[in-house]
Formats: structure tokens, sequence, C-alpha cells
């Protein structure tokens, strides 16, 4: 497919507008004027809900949401029903994931049923397939468990994402900065350990990977789309359609977190996709579903294009150390839309931004070479 006039986002931002070939069988040659072309973006925080939860999302239908949304490549967690946690599973469902419309990477349990007493087989996880691992949706470890899951996953070559938050603590801002302080004390002399810490919502957590990373710890961070754009002010008015774990945060906490992500602080965008039917919701479920409006959401923060490849495209790779591959998104940045949970492809509806106005759409996603999403360009 050849692509006319368009501008291409890179590692140094947006480029002026081009004519460019790409690998996209039976795709038409266009007049791209006006257009982006991004290599695809990987999102390392989501929730498939499968095994164990179809009527919240499946492996096929979270694929196809995240392909629409522009995300090529996902990493599922481990919180499932069972839990992911022994080898024969993972085999399991990365063979199901290979006739998937887009890349899917699965996240081993650091622990045996996410329950902080006994330590997963981190190699054996390792070989068939896992790219990391997290007890995400439970932070139960003690500091010595934690210290030895990291030393083992060190020697596994892979990374531990944390859900910082000390369960004892409830989900304050205090038990935000007490969790992260313990994982990077256990990170502490164990040089090829890896941490990142998921879903940052809190200034004093920012200031805590700041000093972390000025003393040379190998530690990333990532923040989520709503917790950049909304504050507890939003989560109050939506009731218990507003529950989320972290909860959203101040604006102090919101605009700490923009500055921590141009800053590099904060190293990626992932959506923590967590996609719950409506009763669940109505019954204080905590997450949002993070697919289908990143794009317009993130466009509309302001950042510049070199911050946005880093922090959707590249970063997101190199931590789990994933290659892009003829994977690509055409974005639409001046499509002004609405949002509306309905026409989303998850079996999940539960955004927090029904019924508001982003700008920036993904007109046509790419991956292996395959158009696998494209939908007809609309201006408001």
């Amino acid at each position: 497919m050849r692509l006319r006039h368009v501008r291409v986002l890179g590692p140094a931002g947006l480029s002026m507008p081009q004519t460019l070939e790409v690998n996209a069988e039976g795709a038409q040659d266009r007049d791209a004027t006006g257009l982006v072309l991004s290599p695809g973006w990987m999102d390392l925080h989501t929730h498939l809900r499968d095994p164990g939860f179809p009527q919240k999302e499946t492996l096929l239908s979270g694929a196809t949401s995240a392909a629409v949304a522009g995300f090529t490549h996902v990493l599922a967690m481990a919180n499932t029903d069972p839990v992911t946690d022994r080898p024969e599973q993972l085999r399991t469902l990365a063979a199901r994931a290979e006739a998937l419309p887009i890349r899917i990477s699965f996240v081993g349990a650091v622990t045996v049923g996410l329950e902080g007493q006994e330590l997963t087989d981190a190699a054996a996880l390792k070989a068939a397939g896992a790219v990391a691992l997290s007890d995400d949706g439970r932070h139960a470890m003690s500091a010595v468990l934690l210290r030895r899951a990291l030393e083992a996953a060190a020697e596994a070559g892979l990374p531990v994402l944390i859900h910082a938050q000390a369960e004892e603590l409830g989900n304050g801002p205090d038990a935000e900065a007490a969790a992260v302080t313990d994982a990077l004390d256990a990170l502490l002399n164990i040089p090829s350990a890896r941490l990142h810490v998921q879903h940052v919502s809190t200034r004093p957590a920012i200031e805590l990977v700041r000093a972390a990373k000025s003393q040379g710890l190998q530690v990333t961070a990532e923040v989520t789309p709503h917790h950049l754009a909304l504050t507890e002010q939003d989560a109050w008015a939506m009731g218990p359609h507003g529950n989320v774990n972290p909860p959203l945060r101040t604006a102090d906490d919101r605009d700490a977190l923009c500055q921590a992500l141009v800053d590099g602080v904060i190293d990626v965008i992932a959506t923590d996709h967590a996609p719950h039917e409506r009763a669940a919701k109505e019954a204080g479920a905590n997450g949002f579903h993070g697919f289908e409006t990143a794009v317009g959401v993130v466009l509309g923060l302001g950042l510049n294009g070199r911050t946005v490849y880093r922090a959707c495209v590249s970063r997101p790779r190199e931590i789990v150390g994933q290659s892009l591959e003829d994977e690509w998104i055409l974005i639409d940045p001046n499509e002004e839309w609405t949002v509306d949970a309905s026409s989303f492809k998850s079996r999940g509806k539960n955004t927090p931004f029904q019924g508001r106005r982003l700008r920036g759409q993904v007109i046509m996603t790419i991956c292996r070479g395959q158009v696998v999403t494209e939908r007809v360009m609309q201006h408001a």
C-alpha cells in the first residue's frame, strides 16, 4: 500500500508529509493528507478475562477491540480463573492466541493463585512463553518473598510487574507509596532484576520512582489514560461506574503524572483494560474498559510526538523484550467523535468517557502485514 502525503510517528516525533510504502496485503493506495502513520501501539497491561469470565471478555473479543483501537500487541494479565500460574496453561493460551488478529503475549503469576505465599516456577513459565511475571490485582507478597521473586525472575530473564498497593492499607495514596517503597527496597542489590510499577497514580509514588531511577535502579513505570485525563471529581459524578483501582486521584496528582510522563520518569502509557458487564459495575466492581478510547484520550493530552512514540510504541516493547514486525496503524488525528460504549467491540462497555467528545481515531490497523480492521472515515 502506498500512502501519499502521510506524516509518520517515529522516535523523533512527527515527520513532514511524505510518500511511504507499507506492507499491507490487499490494501489500496491512498492520499493520506492529514493522516498519521504510526507503528502499532503496545499495551503492557490488559485483562482479557479468559479463561473464566466470558461475560466480561474473551481472547477474541479483547483482541478485536484492541485491533480497532490501534493496539497490535497487548499483554494479558494472569488473574484469570484458573490463575495463569502453570506452564501448561500458558502453552494453551499461547496456542489459542496464534489465530487472533493481533499479537497477544501472556504474563505468568508471581505466586501460586496470586495468594502471595508460594512462588511459581519462573523458569518454567518463561519456557512456556511468559514475557513477564505479575500478581496484578493483588499485592500480597511479603518483602522477603518479593525479593525472592525478583531474584527468580532475574535468573529467568523476566521483569516483575507489580500492582503497587499495600493491601493492609486499603487503596489510598499511602498504600501506593508503601508498596512502591517496599518494592524498590527489594530491588536493591539485585543488579539483574527488572521491576515495573503498574498504574502509578500519585505524586509521592512518582517521586519514589524518580529517585530510584536517579540511583541507577532498573525500574520502569506506567500510567493509564484515565489517570492522565480524569480526577476524583469525575469518579464521584459516576457513582459505582467510577470505581477503579487505583482510584482516580486529585488534580495535583493528575498534573504530576502528566509531567512525569513527559520527563520520562513514567515510561509508558498502559490502559489497564478491565472490562465488566453492567451488573458487575453497578455492584461496585473496579475497572474501566481501556482500549477503544485510548488513542483519542492520549492525543487529547497535548503530548509531543516523541513522548507518544516512546510511551505507546517503543518503550513497552523494550520492557518485555518484544520486537515490532509489520505492525502499523493509520490515525486521523482530527476526527472528532462522541464516545458511545454500545459500539465497542469489547464485551465490556464500562467506560468513564461515555458521552465525551474525543479527537483522534484509528482508521486502519495492520498486523503481520495484514489489514485486520479498517473504518470508514467520517468527519463531524
